[in-house]
């Protein structure tokens, strides 16, 4: 016979995995679906739990939504570099055209990888495309969050690649450029693989994909492309 609080540890366990389920097969559906199409009824269906958890653990579906997005933000970094992260990769590369370009192969790779690769990472990607096209209530926190930390990470490497003094327009303009490159390979996925003739990106697609945009942004910031 399992002790007491044996008994209360594996229900906190069976409590976390039921909320964590919850939040992962949410974050698929409302990514592939929109918010409004999808119901309670499916989403514990889809995730294997009892109908009333979404109401237990998230006081009902928009609390779902809500806590889909606050799990997005605590794996910020790993979705994309954090500035502090690329400074240090700065500080730390010769200021040759070489090591230049290294950094940029970094930061390239890192956001490539952290964009497209894991599963979660692409419907968590889809779902703030959503909001920043047709912001909810949860846009400000989102803003705050996510999305000015991005844009730091982005600014900073940019601003190792740029000349000393670029204007702060062509800084914003030039890191815009760079995400929006990465993005178009999120969201195109499956007419991309087609052209290609992939059945999906898998890892030699995602490391190909990094490759190209890589040698084409060494291009735009004026570096050497081989």
């Amino acid at each position: 016979m399992l002790k007491p609080e044996m008994k209360i540890s594996a229900k906190k366990e069976q409590s976390a995995g039921t909320r964590n389920a919850l939040i992962m097969t949410g974050a698929r559906l409302f990514a592939s679906k929109g918010y409004h199409a999808v119901s309670v009824r499916e989403l514990t269906s889809e995730a294997g739990v009892n109908l009333a958890t979404v109401s237990y653990h998230f006081g009902g579906k928009s609390g779902l939504y809500e806590a889909i997005f606050r799990y997005i933000i605590t794996r910020h970094d790993e979705i994309t570099p954090s500035a502090e992260e690329v400074r240090k990769r700065w500080a730390a590369s010769p200021d040759t055209p070489q090591g230049k370009c290294e950094v940029v192969d970094w930061y390239v790779s890192t956001l490539v990888h952290g964009l497209i690769g894991p599963e979660y990472h692409i419907w968590a990607c889809i779902l703030l495309s959503h909001e920043i096209t047709q912001p909810t209530e949860l846009f400000p926190l989102l803003e705050k969050e996510f999305f000015k930390p991005a844009q730091a990470g982005l600014l900073a490497f940019v601003d190792g690649a740029l000349p000393p003094g670029t204007d702060r327009e062509e800084r914003v303009i030039t890191a815009q450029i760079v995400i929006n490159m990465c993005l178009k390979f999120l969201e195109s996925e499956r007419l991309i693989s087609k052209w290609i003739g992939w059945d999906q990106y898998g890892e030699y697609g995602i490391n190909k994909i990094a490759t190209v945009i890589s040698k084409r942004i060494r291009g735009m910031l004026g570096l050497p492309m081989e």
